[in-house]
């Protein structure tokens, strides 16, 4: 094994220690023109450069045994498979440390100690994890060479699906340390002398065939959405694909202007101000945001969300970053890069630590889950602005628009104005109204807000909502509609109208459900369980409400158990074999059915 171990070193050390130079420059080069750990986009950027170098390295150094002769040679040799597999992997896990992990950790350290900037214990953990999903990619990669059909590179999508996550690296810990052990177990089981034939165990086959069906899930669900969307051009019955939308339908209430949408919803009014009303909106010009904020940050998160945990004091040239070990903002001179003190729960120079990562707002507003805060930079001190009741959570940052400061929740809309006779650089905050949402904030696809004479019009729109993670929108449809308020100047609450909105495209478009439920429910239970700060929960359902989508899926699972029936029946395969992948296609469906094409060779009997 060891002699494997060092012939695989020497095969690759030109090439790894020149890949290792090229990205040590690619770091420190992206480090000068920015703050590299504070940055998300280049976080994804080299964790995807780490993979696919991976699947080059699987490619050339195991691909390189594919031939019949070499795959003799390899697999022949004085030793068990186990430890000429243990030899590749551990190989691979040098040259890859070597070429990956250690110029990310020369750049962390540097950063850490020679500069001011945050460097956080959860960014040392994020290169293990980087290493990690680098090894998944080179056992994916090393599977599909030697398997019989380069499709079971596949694999590679089910600890994507089930351990990439944006959560605290501690918690992703046990997801990602049992996803690099399912697929080195199933890269260890495939390094046998005959590629060509079924694989050995039950167990051992559900292991390897679940990963790839979740791959091919996506391949599926990739094509469907292809074929319905250039079948739908092709036709000329794409809603999106016209010169107008359809009348009456989501896209025509998407694609308006705000004043548009609530002469669209006034127009079936039964009250009497709904025409008056109509007439004033060309106008106007109401405000239309909605629950756009999908998650907070949290503690030690894996990579960084596209969310502002900075700001810059100008007047004082002091940078403010958010440290997750000590839960405070961090200051430095940008020009100097001398540290300027930290910034706490009561301002500057307070170490007082923060209970939750914050989101820094436009206008000096500091927003936590449940919390607004105000930012005096000439006092360097931070001010209490609203707190929400308990239980209730931000979902959009906040709008300085109408001359009100809009706060959306997860309970209700409130409208707050700025008392100016306070003598204070922050003025305390008064309510106008609020209004509770109508159906949640789960469906909601945007608020409008339009200001009038004598009060306030509110147009809230539902429709199947804005899934925050996952494979596609909410499984559960939900018909679209709008709802029109009315408040008075006393902040009185009234419905005026509501309409029902056709949702323009068909049901099995909405939701692809339908392809595989048990795999759609085991690829968004990582979603549920995890805690990702989402500002509404995943809910998790087994059955959409929608008949037709479970209507599909039952016929698509009778069609695969059939096929898979007809393609086993005069087959070798044992029967107890035969029973297992016909159950399997019983429970996951056309995935199964897929696999079983991939993986099992059909010797017919004679």
């Amino acid at each position: 094994m060891k002699d494997l171990y060092f012939s695989e070193l020497r095969r690759f050390r030109w090439i790894a220690m020149a890949a290792a130079v090229a990205n040590q420059l690619l770091l420190i080069f992206l480090n000068r023109i920015g703050d590299l750990l504070q940055n998300s986009y280049f976080h994804g950027l080299l964790l995807l450069i780490a993979m696919v170098s991976a699947v080059a390295l699987a490619i050339f150094q195991v691909g390189s045994y594919r031939k019949p002769s070499q795959w003799a040679w390899l697999i022949h040799r004085p030793l068990s498979t186990s430890r000429i597999f243990g030899a590749l992997a551990l190989s691979a896990t040098t040259i890859l440390s070597l070429v990956i992990l250690l110029p990310m950790l020369i750049v962390l350290i540097s950063t850490d100690i020679l500069t001011t900037r945050v460097a956080d214990l959860h960014h040392y953990v994020s290169l293990l994890h980087v290493l990690a999903f680098s090894m998944m990619a080179w056992m994916a990669g090393a599977h599909a060479c030697i398997s019989r059909s380069r499709v079971a590179i596949a694999v590679l999508f089910a600890p994507l699906l089930l351990a990439l996550h944006m959560v605290s690296v501690f918690v992703l810990l046990l997801p990602v340390s049992l996803a690099l052990g399912w697929l080195s177990w199933i890269t260890l089981k495939s390094f046998r002398a005959n590629r060509e034939g079924p694989i050995h165990g039950s167990g051992t086959l559900l292991l390897t065939t679940l990963p790839l069906q979740i791959g091919l899930f996506l391949l599926c669900l990739v094509l469907v959405r292809f074929l319905m969307v250039s079948g739908g051009i092709l036709l000329g019955t794409d809603p999106l694909n016209t010169d107008y939308p359809p009348k009456g339908g989501l896209i025509e209430t998407e694609r308006s202007e705000p004043s548009e949408e609530f002469v669209l919803g006034l127009a079936e009014s039964d009250d009497p101000r709904a025409e008056s009303w109509r007439t004033q909106m060309p106008l106007l010009e109401p405000l239309r945001f909605g629950p756009w904020l999908k998650r907070f940050p949290v503690r030690h998160q894996f990579s960084k969300l596209p969310l502002p945990s900075n700001w810059y004091d100008k007047e004082r040239n002091i940078f403010w970053s958010f440290s997750h070990d000590r839960m405070l903002f961090v200051g430095r001179n940008p020009e100097s890069g001398v540290a300027q003190g930290v910034f706490g729960m009561n301002g500057g120079g307070d170490d007082t630590p923060f209970a939750s990562v914050p989101v820094v707002a436009e206008h000096g507003d500091l927003l936590t889950t449940n919390t607004l805060y105000g930012i005096d930079e000439q006092e360097q001190s931070l001010f209490k602005r609203f707190e929400l009741s308990e239980g209730e959570i931000f979902t959009a940052l906040p709008q300085r628009e109408l001359g009100r400061l809009l706060l959306l929740t997860n309970q209700r809309l409130i409208v707050l104005r700025e008392d100016r006779r306070a003598a204070a650089t922050i003025p305390p905050l008064l309510l106008d109204w609020e209004v509770n949402l109508p159906d949640g904030p789960q469906h909601m696809e945007s608020v409008s807000v339009a200001e009038l004479m004598d009060g306030w019009l509110v147009s809230f729109v539902y429709s199947d909502g804005m899934r925050q993670i996952g494979l596609s929108q909410f499984p559960d449809i939900v018909p679209p509609w709008q709802q029109v308020i009315w408040i008075d100047t006393d902040g009185n609450t009234e419905v005026v109208a509501e309409r029902r909105i056709e949702p323009d495209f068909p049901v099995l478009q909405r939701s692809f459900w339908w392809l595989s439920p048990t795999l759609e429910v085991l690829t968004t239970w990582p979603e549920v369980a995890l805690d990702k700060g989402l500002t509404w929960p995943m809910k998790l359902k087994l059955v959409p409400a929608a008949s037709s989508q479970w209507i599909a899926a039952a016929l698509l699972i009778l069609l695969s158990v059939i096929a898979a029936w007809w393609w086993l029946r005069k087959s070798r395969i044992p029967v107890s074999r035969q029973w297992l992948w016909i159950a399997s296609c019983a429970v996951i469906g056309l995935p199964a059915l897929l696999s079983m094409f991939l993986l099992e060779p059909r010797e017919r009997q004679a």
